[in-house]
């Protein structure tokens, strides 16, 4: 009895002096406050019980002390019940020992608020009126035109634009909605920027959580002084602490209004958003990670000195419907279901298909969304460094396996397991080493029905030649050509997506590759010119390991930036029009045939010498020449036979 009144006492005691301590503190800044919430959470969480309770109530108070822990640990993450749970610890706290004066000098409502403090008013404002939350910044930038390209400040010409919102963009936007907000609202638009400070993300904390693309921090502004030679300060300088970019829609935009004060605060931001899954140390010997948060973004963290500052670069990932239609039928577009439904056909027909354009041009979305063409039969298998295409989130009731590198397993030791499962279609997120690049085209050759991937080549040469050179840095091929023969072997279309600078995303143009003839005869030796003979016969014995093209490449169809327009090019070669009809079903075939007829017309004979976009195919000799840069003299000058055995003068008189 004794040792329950000493310590009923001892704790009275604790409580008082904390309540004495409470009532004395003034809370002079916003830092300060964030040092007596996380006193509060220690003590919310302290095993520390009344004497005497009955054990239901002991039962109830462990697993809200269990609750809070669990909240406090796992909300760092980004998750959002265990944050919204401990954003109302913080609101309650603030409600019991903040008074609401206070309260609104702390958020400057009493003369004018920082832009960032703005910034955030503005987004709990407008998450209020939003339908969904995250729509939040979609639907503020969209009313105030936000995501509008501007004259770039150091910009020296009228053609300098760039994508940026500024404090003037923010304080007028926050003057002109007017907003009230009431002592409780108040107090919760203080408690999320404690959050944010404690426990959250910093400044893209709520950004983050929007319907967005990506953030990118750390990436301009000067890291050195921003003074000149004679000591006077630079104008219109830019530090790195405002180096947060946001991945809106395709367009990169500056949000200079934000300031994250100093290089501790975005190392903080960045180990924070790493953390996830324990990656392992972002340390100076090892100067960049890439890993997966908890929503299944990737980020990528750099730092020096690997790097000249510290960086990270996240892609945001949303489980949404990634159609054809979505990505390519645009209000401005005209003649979109040319292309969505080719890829329908090429999918259905198993042809391997290369995915190729820059960063953000639309490459993971185009692949995500054309595998519903994929025979549902299928298992598919997919490779990726770090989780992108999150197949199984858009197609649950599908065969389907992904796999990414970690510390302890590359990219190519697992592509080379992937090819001993039972997988019919092969995915690689991105060929992005010589090894996944080999891997990749022997997976096509034997391993799968068919394969998909993405490259970031920006020409179907370009792509072709790097593959080709994988091939033999990896010692697969000892010489070039041979191993550029195998990729093309392989590889058979190349669909190339865009990003224009207004943020349209589109697919620029298909392509097909085209294995030219290998066994072109070599020159007759000359009984009477042996010396000459041996001359030619090595002359074209070089030319053929050295410049002479293995394959030629010609667009199927193409997009007009200036029109929007979709349209036919070239039609398939006859071996590939032969292969797509050969894998398609009787229905699907009458659909393919029905297409061709509509945007290409009938082909000329069935040799496969046709006249479609300028271009002549002669393949009994297992040439190419493309007639559109020319003249029609040149034309008739050096394939009359072709063309008059065609009669098909005029129209390709037309098309020149």
């Amino acid at each position: 009895m004794f040792i329950a009144f000493v310590y009923l006492f001892l704790y009275y005691q604790r409580r008082k002096r904390q309540m004495i301590k409470l009532a004395k503190i003034e809370y002079n800044s916003l830092d300060g406050l964030v040092e007596e919430v996380k006193e509060h959470m220690v003590d919310l969480i302290r095993d520390d019980y009344r004497p005497g309770i009955s054990k239901s109530e002991f039962d109830a108070v462990y697993k809200q002390k269990a609750l809070i822990s669990n909240a406090l640990n796992e909300c760092i993450y980004g998750k959002n019940n265990e944050k919204a749970l401990v954003i109302e610890l913080i609101h309650d706290f603030v409600k019991k020992n903040v008074e609401p004066s206070r309260v609104k000098e702390l958020l400057g409502l009493d003369f004018d608020p920082t832009p960032t403090i703005k910034f955030e008013i503005l987004l709990y404002y407008f998450k209020k009126k939003s339908e969904k939350t995250k729509y939040a910044l979609k639907n503020f930038i969209g009313k105030y035109n936000l995501d509008e390209p501007r004259q770039l400040k150091s910009g020296t010409s009228k053609y300098d634009m760039t994508y940026y919102i500024d404090e003037s963009d923010i304080n007028h936007a926050y003057e002109s909605e007017n907003i009230e907000l009431t002592e409780n609202e108040q107090s919760e638009v203080l408690a999320i920027l404690i959050y944010q400070r404690y426990k959250g993300m910093g400044l893209i904390d709520t950004i983050r959580e929007m319907d967005i693309d990506g953030l990118t921090c750390g990436t301009s502004g000067s890291i050195l002084t921003n003074t000149n030679d004679s000591g006077e300060a630079r104008e219109n300088f830019e530090t790195a602490n405002r180096g947060i970019w946001l991945f809106f829609e395709g367009k990169y935009i500056h949000l200079r209004f934000l300031n994250y004060e100093n290089e501790d605060e975005l190392k903080r931001i960045i180990q924070l958003v790493i953390k996830y899954g324990n990656p392992g140390a972002l340390t100076a010997k090892k100067g960049y990670l890439i890993n997966t948060m908890y929503d299944k973004s990737r980020v990528l963290a750099v730092r020096p000195p690997a790097s000249e500052y510290w960086a990270m670069f996240i892609r945001k990932f949303t489980v949404k419907n990634p159609t054809p239609e979505n990505l390519l039928k645009k209000e401005y577009t005209k003649n979109a279901e040319l292309p969505i439904k080719l890829s329908e056909l090429l999918m259905r027909a198993k042809i391997t298909t290369m995915t190729t354009g820059m960063q953000g041009s639309g490459k993971t979305t185009y692949m995500s969304s054309i595998i519903r063409y994929i025979n549902s039969t299928y298992t598919i298998r997919v490779l990726e460094t770090a989780p992108e295409l999150y197949l199984r989130e858009l197609y649950p009731d599908r065969n389907i396996l992904s796999v990414s590198e970690t510390a302890y397993l590359s990219a190519d030791e697992l592509q080379d397991a992937l090819k001993k499962s039972d997988g019919n279609v092969s995915i690689v997120g991105e060929v992005a080493t010589d090894a996944i690049a080999a891997n990749m085209i022997q997976m096509g050759q034997t391993a799968s029905e068919q394969t998909i991937a993405s490259h970031h080549g920006i020409t179907t040469e370009k792509m072709v030649s790097s593959i080709r050179n994988s091939l033999v840095k990896i010692g697969l091929f000892k010489d070039q050509v041979s191993a550029e023969r195998e990729v093309t072997s392989v590889i058979k279309i190349d669909v190339h997506m865009a990003k224009y600078k207004d943020g349209r995303r589109y697919m620029e143009r298909v392509t097909e590759i085209v294995p030219l003839a290998e066994r072109i005869p070599y020159p007759e030796i000359d009984e009477n010119d042996l010396q000459g003979s041996f001359v030619k016969i090595t002359k074209d014995y070089y030319e053929r390991v050295t410049d002479r093209a293995t394959y030629y490449t010609h667009d199927i169809i193409r997009y007009d930036l200036d029109t929007n327009i979709y349209y036919a090019v070239d039609m398939f070669t006859k071996e590939m029009e032969d292969k797509i009809k050969y894998n398609l079903e009787p229905e699907q075939l009458k659909e393919f045939e029905s297409f061709m007829d509509k945007y290409w017309g009938e082909r000329i004979n069935d040799e496969g010498k046709c006249t479609k976009g300028g271009i002549i195919h002669d393949y009994d000799i297992g040439k190419i020449k493309e007639y559109t840069a020319i003249s029609y003299e040149e034309i008739i000058d050096n394939n009359e036979e072709i063309i008059l055995d065609l009669g098909i003068n005029e129209q390709f008189e037309r098309s020149v």
